[in-house]
């Protein structure tokens, strides 16, 4: 089961709460990262009107610079590799003439000008054949974070109709959970 201890400082996005509005539990900021609700939409009753426009969520310093980079596809990195052998060769097609003499400085050099052009075809080829299409960063999260929310609200369901003699459905048990988590009612 997920741990109901959160540390905000760990997740990518800061809640911005409404003037007037209760803070959350941080496990709704953690399970509910970007989400945007629809324009009305109010968590408990006498919450004030929120204007269309409000900023929900902000990045949350090295925490979003951490979350994505846990998310970087090998592509990205192999990039890297190939970039790091083209301007490896191009030092050492630089630096050989000054060490080396005759035959054996035109064979360093074929090799270094070899891992340069091996190096900057391997760069190409990768940048051309990414299928990845860069997306939004906050679907990527809100995304995250939904998968998380379905994990947390059928282990609670499941929990819950285990040491219960009624069974709950998980509509109702999600209504319970949130209301708990906007200070409605005690958890039960």
């Amino acid at each position: 089961m997920m741990d109901d201890l959160v540390d905000l400082d760990s997740l990518p996005l800061r809640f911005n709460p409404p003037d007037g509005w209760r803070d959350p539990d941080p496990l709704w900021i953690s399970l509910y990262q970007g989400y945007v609700p629809e324009p009305g939409w109010s968590p408990y009753r006498g919450a004030p009107i929120v204007p269309a426009s409000w900023p929900w969520w902000e990045e949350n310093g090295t925490a979003w610079h951490s979350f994505f980079r846990k998310l970087s596809p090998p592509p990205t990195r192999i990039i890297g590799n190939w970039f790091s052998l083209a301007a490896t060769a191009l030092l050492f097609l630089i630096i050989v003439p000054f060490i080396l003499e005759g035959a054996s400085a035109i064979f360093m050099g074929f090799i270094g000008l070899l891992g340069i052009i091996i190096g900057v075809r391997g760069v190409i080829k990768n940048l051309r054949g990414r299928e990845e299409v860069v997306r939004d960063p906050m679907e990527i999260i809100r995304n995250w974070a939904k998968a998380r929310r379905k994990v947390y609200f059928s282990q609670r369901l499941r929990e819950s109709n285990k040491s219960g003699t009624t069974l709950i459905s998980a509509v109702e048990h999600k209504k319970i959970i949130l209301k708990a988590w906007w200070g409605e009612i005690p958890e039960g």
